[in-house]
């Protein structure tokens, strides 16, 4: 039954406590009707000042009329309004009874922004809603009651509950999760457009990708399922699973390959994941605007970025820096100037790793006579953005990213290169 039936049918009455309890439901999973019914709570307040306005001789010269509107099976707009004022008000004070904190933002780096764009800062308590980290280089980590620790990676959004039993939406991203054990009967349940993930008490990361989900687990065990045909598998340590849309091949979980300290792509000879920054044409990447910070009049700044993510690849490859990693490019720009460079990082037990960043500046660049130029980034020249996560030694390498915040330089690469000297 949809939401409009049962809207009505709680305004005329005719509601049975089956579909209260549906409605009751719906109210709680989805913001966006909340927010209707607030709207509606909204007009029906106006309703009521406009009926107070009224004079009292109009409203007494219009009683016959009203009582004969009511007897033809019409019901006067004031009776509406007070119809859908009930329910508005009994909506708010459903969620409202319902608001106590779900989790804890702890940290966050770049843009975190809470329901309906709402900017919020570490510390902050949050009630069920939904949690979005804006750009490439942002991410949120968040602790339920129970201590269990979710960390978002760079653009994803996820919604939250917990209504005795914690179930999550991530719509689009990255995150890595650190769960303790959660009680009998009611494991954590994570939703994607592909799949679902049931958890007991583990460690692993989870990516939602454009058509498919990839689960990769460090400690325990999670149940993957893919929504295409209902299939199954049990995922655990040490072993990956990718749940597609597609359902030409059996569901199953393999060995997680381990971390590379070398590897290259070259764009010239094969094209990259339509999830990378970026767009492929003239066998090299090209740098793509993204987002990179939300203000609070809702203005942005924009960036034009490549990235590189080896965990989005269709055969998923990590990267883990080492004390002597260096990061090679070949690369070009249309206007030289400063470039900018940063490596997003996880732990290799899961949860998150830490920016760190560097500038390239133009001198630094010395292109040939086709405008290329080789370029290396030594991973002691990069800088912590956080205290907290001061080395990226040991950590593995989700994203790569080189940006200008100039439209006009156009950056633009076509290899790009893991090396250990």
């Amino acid at each position: 039954m949809n939401d409009d039936l049962l809207i009505q049918r709680y305004l005329d009455g005719s509601i049975s406590s089956e579909e209260l309890k549906l409605l009751q439901q719906r109210l709680r999973e989805d913001a966006a009707l909340r927010a209707h019914l607030r709207d509606i709570a909204e007009l029906a307040t106006a309703f009521g000042d406009m009926a107070r306005m009224r004079p009292p001789s109009a409203e007494l010269n219009r009683e016959s009329e009203s009582t004969a509107e009511i007897r033809r099976g019409r019901m006067p707009w004031l009776s509406l309004a007070a119809s859908i004022a009930v329910l508005a008000a009994s909506a708010w004070f459903f969620v409202s009874s319902r608001s106590s904190p779900v989790l804890t933002l702890v940290e966050s780096t770049g843009n975190v922004v809470w329901s309906h764009g709402a900017p919020i800062q570490p510390g902050e308590q949050l009630p069920t809603g939904t949690l979005e980290t804006i750009g490439e280089t942002s991410s949120a980590l968040f602790q339920f009651g129970d201590g269990s620790l979710i960390t978002l990676h760079g653009e994803s959004e996820l919604s939250f509950s917990d209504e005795g039993q914690k179930v999550l939406t991530l719509s689009r991203g990255t995150l890595s999760a650190e769960v303790k054990p959660q009680p009998t009967g009611r494991p954590m349940l994570i939703h994607t457009p592909s799949a679902t993930a049931e958890v007991v008490g583990t460690v692993f990361d989870l990516t939602a990708r454009s058509d498919d989900t990839l689960l990769s687990v460090d400690e325990g065990m999670v149940k993957l399922k893919r929504l295409a045909d209902g299939s199954q598998v049990d995922v655990a340590a040490k072993r990956s699973a990718v749940a597609s849309l597609l359902t030409d091949s059996k569901l199953k979980a393999s060995s997680t390959p381990e971390p590379l300290t070398n590897w290259s792509f070259d764009f010239t000879t094969q094209p990259p994941p339509r999830d990378w920054r970026g767009f492929a044409k003239d066998d090299r990447m090209n740098a793509m605007p993204y987002i990179a910070k939300k203000h609070p009049d809702g203005s942005v700044t924009t960036h034009y970025g490549v990235s590189v993510r080896p965990a989005m690849l269709p055969q998923p490859v990590q990267l883990i820096a080492t004390q002597s990693s260096v990061i090679r490019y070949r690369l070009r720009q249309e206007h030289a100037g400063t470039l900018h460079f940063m490596l997003i990082t996880h732990r290799p037990d899961g949860g998150f790793g830490g920016n760190f960043e560097t500038r390239l500046d133009e001198g630094e660049l010395r292109p040939n006579a086709d405008g290329w130029c080789e370029i290396e980034v030594m991973l002691a020249r990069l800088h912590p953005i956080s205290t907290r996560h001061p080395s990226a030694v040991g950590n593995i390498l989700t994203s790569v990213l080189i940006y200008s915040p100039r439209p006009e330089a156009k950056p633009a690469i076509s290899h790009f290169s893991l090396l250990t000297h």
